[in-house]
């Protein structure tokens, strides 16, 4: 195998995206037309065996081009990430799997549980939030943000359907990797059983992931962890106080800090607990505070850079603003230096103001604040937006 290209995932990984799509990871792209229930047609379809052997053989296949990309700036590619974890851990000989595909032993299932969530974020779409799209659905003039294509409740209800439990019942026992997201996954009420299903003797072999909004604690689930290899809980997190609460609409400080406490204070031995950050538009002037909280803490922030809606990239954000975040953090040196290195490195890449999403940024948030009866104003420095 060609090591510059080989990835693990085509073999051994499965995606499942909010709409009940399949491919090999989150970062896979191309047309999508296999659903859970067509797991061994898109397993052996023409399509998968061509981007198997593309990566074996040094051919950067195009529905790659995210990792390529990552990889071509210096960074750290879900391919490279997938290799010297999933690649090293797995219990079936990767060889063998390599010579003779077979979807039975697929190890890894990314799975995006439909669009249920509790939330009306800011930054979200209505494919990953149902209280999103009810709002967009119910105001027209939100639908210019949108693609029309995720308008449609009934496109993200299949994670509600017993044969979906079916479906995990059946794949995920022998697992030795599962991450659950949504919408929100603490609120989904049958993912317990599920975990239950897989045998005492998986479990320890199998690492389990969550992304939470953490509105609520599911203490049922807390009681399973510990029978896995290692729990990751990850905590999605944009801004401090009163900006936490404007872009997750409808979650409190105290809620959000209270739980996180409690989760801390469980001292499972296994669970890893950490923040997910989502660099945008509305939550920038917030970093600073927020990583001082969780510096505190002594709680990781692991980033990324939203680009969807694209208005809301931090390119909408003043050159101003950025010199200011990048004086103000230049001699940081703190818990989470790694993330401000990060968003010093982002901010530096796109220091250049884009006037135009800087307009539809504005105009998509004073339909929020019209809407919800806030003032993204009140949170927002006036200079980030000039």
């Amino acid at each position: 195998m060609n090591v510059k290209t080989f990835c693990v995932a085509p073999w051994s990984c499965l995606y499942v995206d909010s709409d009940n799509t399949i491919v090999p990871c989150c970062e896979f792209k191309n047309p999508r037309k296999y659903k859970t229930e067509n797991i061994e047609e898109y397993f052996y379809s023409d399509q998968i065996k061509q981007v198997r052997k593309d990566l074996l053989n040094g051919v950067k296949n195009k529905s790659c081009k995210r990792c390529w990309r990552n990889e071509e700036a210096g960074g750290d590619s879900l391919r490279q990430i997938y290799n010297r974890t999933l690649g090293l851990f797995g219990d079936s000989s990767m060889k063998e799997q390599i010579k003779d595909p077979k979807v039975e032993n697929i190890r890894s299932f990314d799975l995006t549980l439909g669009n249920l969530c509790n939330l009306k974020c800011t930054m979200c779409s209505p494919h990953l939030s149902s209280q999103m799209l009810a709002e967009v659905n119910l105001n027209k003039e939100l639908q210019q943000f949108y693609d029309e294509d995720m308008l449609k409740q009934s496109k993200y209800n299949w994670a509600k359907e017993n044969d979906f439990v079916d479906w995990c019942n059946k794949h995920l026992p022998k697992s030795i990797h599962i991450k659950f997201t949504g919408g929100e996954p603490f609120i989904i009420p049958w993912i317990r059983s599920v975990l239950e299903n897989i045998p005492d003797t998986q479990k320890s072999k199998c690492v389990l992931s969550f992304t939470s909004n953490l509105t609520t604690l599911n203490t049922d689930l807390f009681d399973v962890f510990g029978k896995f290899k290692e729990v990751w809980l990850s905590v999605s997190v944009e801004g401090y106080k009163e900006t936490f609460e404007y872009i997750r609409h409808g979650h409190k400080w105290d809620t959000l800090t209270n739980n996180i406490q409690t989760v801390k204070q469980m001292k499972i031995p296994n669970l890893n607990l950490m923040i997910n950050y989502v660099m945008q538009t509305p939550s920038y002037h917030s970093i600073i505070p927020m990583t001082e909280y969780f510096d505190q803490l002594q709680l990781k922030i692991n980033p990324m850079l939203l680009v969807y809606p694209n208005h809301f990239h931090i390119s909408a954000l003043s050159k101003k603003a950025k010199k200011i975040f990048l004086e103000e953090t230049e001699n940081y040196n703190g818990y989470n230096k790694a993330f401000i290195n990060w968003a010093r490195d982002m901010t530096s890449n796109h220091m250049e103001q884009n006037y135009e999403y800087t307009k539809k940024a504005i105009k998509h948030l004073e339909i929020f604040d019209n809407i919800r009866k806030n003032k993204h104003t009140d949170i927002i420095p006036i200079d980030n937006l000039q």
